[in-house]
């Protein structure tokens, strides 16, 4: 595990060493992105593979569209989880305007789950998620995004889970960018590191 993580930390710093972008909110972008994950207890650890979709809704608020495939390895058999979510994001502009550099955002989304071994959440099925955080924009290239997500079932609000992300962004130029992220499961204790790729046509 630990080899896998020191080879994301290489492949993000080396690439961005020689490098010249934006925020990640209000912005049309393409999102491909490779993890690990491990349970703290030892109980699962696993790869993924993240796809996402960022649409501006209007001048302060985006649609996010993203799926994620896990494979995790669990007492010798193999399980898959899957998630698809849409959400809506609204960001308050008026404290990044004018030379500022943080820019809250708070939102909520309808969610899909597919646990086959329900190491992830309890059951399969429908839910929801409510989403609240902040991106501080450094610099026209670098950027931190910090977010909370509390996401559960629609059948059972007992179940849920509270996710803690917090991802440094690279932004090459207008189009391309790499973050480096983690993703952290305070219910399940999972800790997650991610390498994400995106691409802004705009």
């Amino acid at each position: 595990m630990s080899i896998k993580l020191l080879l994301l930390l290489k492949l993000f710093f080396v690439t961005t060493l020689c490098l010249s972008g934006k925020s990640r909110l209000g912005e049309y972008y393409l999102g491909f992105g490779y993890g690990v994950l491990d349970q703290s207890d030892g109980f699962f650890e696993g790869e993924s593979l993240n796809l996402l979709l960022n649409s501006p809704a209007s001048e302060s608020s985006d649609f996010n569209l993203d799926f994620s495939y896990l494979g995790l390895e669990a007492n010798s058999s193999d399980e898959t989880f899957l998630k698809l979510g849409l959400s809506y994001r609204h960001h308050f502009d008026q404290f990044y305007k004018n030379q500022g550099m943080v820019r809250p955002f708070v939102g909520l989304g309808l969610q899909y789950f597919k646990d086959t071994a329900n190491l992830m959440i309890e059951e399969d099925g429908f839910g929801w998620s409510l989403d609240a955080g902040t991106e501080l924009v450094f610099t026209r290239n670098f950027t931190f995004l910090f977010q909370g997500r509390l996401y559960g079932l629609w059948k059972d609000f007992a179940h849920n889970e509270f996710d803690l992300n917090s991802e440094f962004t690279w932004w090459f130029d207008e189009e391309h960018a790499l973050s480096l992220g983690h993703l952290y499961s305070v219910d399940s204790g999972v800790n997650h590191f991610q390498l994400k790729y995106f691409y802004s046509w705009r």
